[in-house]
């Protein structure tokens, strides 16, 4: 769970949106990922995200690609919110014609895998410690050059990060980072 502070004119969220405050006036957030199967039409996803801009909901990651159903595009959607600015986000996107199914991915029951390339600083001195912590890591060198070595990563974001933490160290030179991937365990979508 995330907190934000409380400002007055602050809007990352839609405003009037009944968020929990504590004592402090601090505002609960949460991240929550949503699954929406749509019509793969002329700028599905240019009119989904123009729905998210002009109700004010902050959107933090995006993912979108095709389905095994031909004709249907899948976009998951990592957005930051409370329960009541999650379900006006539900109602809003399923008025979108060609949208079909809107999903709001449960905390358990879910995988969650993201994928970074991941550009670092390295020498000959620190190039073998470097390939060392990426082969723990199940990371796979995809580049070497005389200052650098280019990694890619799958995983979850807490996989990431403490991979991130740890090459910092040699000098990070570039990241770039899909959204988050979500599927449900088992037979269900």
């Amino acid at each position: 769970v995330l907190f934000r502070s409380c400002r007055k004119g602050a809007s990352l969220q839609k405003a009037g949106s009944g968020r929990m405050t504590g004592k402090s006036g601090v505002i609960q957030m949460k991240k929550y990922e949503i699954l929406i199967i749509a019509k793969n039409t002329d700028g599905i996803i240019a009119r989904i995200m123009s729905l998210f801009n002009r109700r004010g909901y902050q959107v933090q990651k995006m993912t979108a690609g095709v389905t095994n159903k031909e004709g249907y595009a899948r976009l998951t959607l990592t957005v930051e919110g409370d329960d009541k600015t999650l379900d006006q986000i539900q109602k809003q996107v399923y008025k979108i014609i060609d949208v079909v199914k809107v999903k709001v991915f449960p905390e358990e029951g879910v995988i969650r895998r993201e994928l970074m390339l991941l550009k670092v600083k390295a020498n000959h001195e620190t190039r073998a410690q470097i390939v060392q912590i990426a082969e723990i890591y199940r990371g796979k060198v995809l580049d070497v050059s005389p200052t650098s070595l280019t990694i890619e990563l799958t995983g979850d974001v807490q996989k990431l990060r403490g991979f991130i933490d740890i090459l910092d160290n040699y000098g990070i030179l570039e990241i770039a980072k899909t959204g988050v991937l979500a599927m449900s365990r088992g037979e269900k979508m």
